[in-house]
């Protein structure tokens, strides 16, 4: 292996799924010093994003090819002397077998200290190997943290914070001169293939109806822009994290669907299912991608997911995909929060029921079967997941000042272990993060 030339060695490996790169560092110090240059993650990074958004750069069979998506949880700890929410990377979704057992199948990521507000979301979403997360400040649920947790890559963004003098009126909480946002805003994570940007689009509403919007563009040193105004009250329920899907972020506006083109910086309205027009306020609806396909749930006394096509004129058109009874599998308590995470490469769609329970649902069998046991049986209060992708997205690359996390800190590293990209420790879930690193900006 030493004998071979290093930019067939580069095309070799660049072909290999992220997870099993790690093993390919083992084959001899030449491999693992490729791997830990630059060539090699951006060619990796470059093939990887080519087989996610459609299509092959070269026609070739290769392993990149079998991308599949990852389960990637915030958990909530069961234990009343201890209020955090840790994240963990869930692993494939086809390393699920008859049962997922969460202690068994989780990777502690370090991250800075996770809010504590049980009514708003943690996790903004994952985009081509980056996950954005929320942190709490100053009166407000902030979209602001972004990681790489392969390479424990992580930058934090400016923060939003709203002062007194910014408002008019009394429909304001004010605590010590700072607004009270909470329930107050909207987000999306995204990604633009035409021009290779990652986005963040940050939404915070100063009056009832219209809502302000600014948008960070990963490595532009331009920071927050402010793009103008959206007239439309989004559904800021769970801390309104918006859905991406083809290059733009979507969201729900009680009977409508409003999106976020990304690359021209422009809100539009969706023509919407019959079912979302029809909506009651009982009606449980949300949006997700499935297959890379912007979808739509809703949960009445059945479960419903219905795809969004373009017609012959260019406009969006809905079909529904998918009518699941899903009342007769679910036992106890019908708590109507089953909500659709992935769809696998075997026609599998995970769920998650009452943030807590997995199931899969075979869409050609049209059976529906628990591969979870309740969260609580391995000492969580309550689950949130999305689908993650693993690659090796570089944030320092894009522009951004951006930092690297240890797993152990304390622990003496040689020489040989700088800049090493080393696997997702498994970390016990009483382990104490050091989180100084993490503080925010001041």
């Amino acid at each position: 292996m030493e004998s071979l030339p290093s930019d067939i060695v580069l095309d070799i490996v660049s072909r290999v799924p992220a997870e099993s790169v790690f093993e390919c560092k083992l084959v001899c110090k030449k491999w693992g010093t490729l791997i830990r240059g630059s060539n090699f993650t951006n060619m990796h990074l470059r093939r990887l994003l080519t087989q996610i958004h459609g299509g092959d750069d070269d026609g070739s069979d290769n392993l990149a090819a079998k991308v599949e998506s990852c389960l990637f949880f915030a958990c909530r700890i069961d234990d009343p002397d201890v209020e955090r929410t840790l994240l963990f990377h869930g692993g494939q979704v086809s390393d699920i077998d008859e049962e997922y057992i969460y202690n068994q199948n989780l990777k502690r990521i370090y991250h800075p200290p996770m809010h504590e507000e049980p009514l708003f979301n943690h996790l903004v979403g994952s985009c081509n190997g980056l996950v954005c997360t929320f942190q709490h400040h100053h009166l407000v649920i902030d979209p602001i943290f972004i990681c790489n947790p392969l390479t424990r890559e992580y930058v934090h963004l400016p923060e939003l914070v709203i002062k007194k003098e910014d408002v008019s009126g009394d429909r304001f909480d004010i605590e010590e001169g700072e607004v009270n946002m909470y329930g107050k805003t909207a987000c999306g994570f995204g990604y633009v293939r035409s021009t290779n940007e990652y986005k963040v689009v940050r939404i915070h509403y100063l009056d009832y109806k219209e809502g302000n919007v600014e948008v960070y563009t990963l490595g532009s040193g331009c920071g927050w822009r402010a793009i103008g105004k959206v007239s439309h009250r989004l559904d800021m329920f769970k801390a309104g994290t918006g859905t991406y899907a083809n290059d733009a972020i979507y969201w729900t506006a009680y009977n409508k669907v409003v999106a976020f083109d990304l690359a021209k910086e422009e809100f539009r309205l969706l023509r919407v299912p019959l079912c979302l027009q029809n909506r009651q306020n009982s009606d449980r609806c949300g949006l997700v991608a499935l297959g890379g396909h912007l979808c739509l749930y809703m949960d009445k006394l059945r479960f419903e997911i219905w795809s969004v096509m373009k017609s012959s004129d260019s406009r969006e058109t809905w079909r529904m995909e998918l009518d699941i009874d899903y009342e007769a599998v679910v036992m106890g308590s019908r708590k109507r929060n089953f909500k659709p995470i992935l769809l696998t490469k075997k026609g599998e769609i995970i769920f998650l029921y009452a943030e807590s329970v997995l199931y899969c649902y075979d869409t050609k069998t049209t059976f529906l079967k628990m591969i979870s046991d309740e969260a609580s049986a391995d000492y969580f209060e309550a689950v949130e997941v999305i689908a993650h992708v693993n690659t090796f997205a570089s944030l320092e690359v894009m522009g951004e000042n951006s930092k690297r996390y240890t797993v152990h800190p304390s622990r003496v590293r040689s020489p040989r272990d700088d800049d090493v990209i080393d696997e997702l420790d498994r970390v016990a879930l009483s382990e104490v993060c050091d989180t100084t690193r993490f503080k925010l900006r001041s």
